[in-house]
């Protein structure tokens, strides 16, 4: 559901108020070291993109900026809870689809619902290959072949889409530690840095303790 914001309250509406007025979107690149990570999905024997996506996700739903929406584009709300839409590469054709799937009451049930998705869908060539996609996705795309320190992404007219767009590159060894490029591209109508700060803290914290209760 997408709870609207009282604006005579809210604190941060005269900033809102003005991105909204003078759009404005900004891209950040951050190393996150994933070597801890890597290690508790080997204990696990659990696969590593799914549980990056699902590590992220966790991580935006627990900051309340990483989850505004409009109504009937001019209303802002607050998302109850973002599901991951991710993307699929079929290396036959290079091409990719992008799928959503549920994210479950925890990581064991995300995964299943991830296997069960990829079996029925994740063959299929259409770009939307499953059907009835809920409002309430935010977008993550994992390029594992390519490497970055920055990365942009622009979306035409896209002033009004308010959620963060998450694009993740190849992780390296760097001095014994295995470090990741995390690329978010936000709208500063919905948030700001203190919160893509916030997110990053947060999503190293989680990437560090990973559980499969996490």
């Amino acid at each position: 559901m997408l709870r609207p914001l009282d604006l005579t309250t809210w604190p941060r509406r005269q900033i809102y108020q003005h991105f909204r007025q003078n759009p404005c979107t900004f891209n950040v690149t951050v190393t996150v070291d994933v070597t801890a990570f890597k290690g508790h999905l080997k204990e696990l024997n659990a696969p590593f993109v799914p549980a990056l996506i699902y590590a992220i996700c966790t991580v935006v739903n627990r900051i309340p900026a990483l989850r505004m929406g409009l109504r009937d584009g001019e209303q802002p709300g607050i998302w109850d809870r973002l599901l991951p839409l991710y993307t699929v590469f079929y290396p036959e054709t290079e091409t990719f689809s992008a799928l959503w799937t549920e994210l479950g009451d925890s990581f064991d049930g995300f995964l299943e619902n991830h296997r069960a998705d990829g079996q029925e869908y994740g063959s299929r060539p259409d770009y939307l290959p499953k059907p009835d996609a809920p409002p309430n996705l935010i977008n993550i795309s994992v390029a594992p072949w390519l490497g970055f320190s920055a990365f942009e992404l622009n979306i035409q007219d896209g002033a009004d889409y308010l959620l963060p767009v998450f694009t993740v590159g190849k992780y390296a060894e760097s001095a014994g530690r295995l470090l990741m490029p995390v690329a978010v591209r936000a709208n500063h109508a919905a948030c700001d840095g203190f919160h893509i700060a916030q997110f990053y803290q947060e999503l190293q914290r989680e990437l560090d303790g990973f559980t499969p209760t996490s």
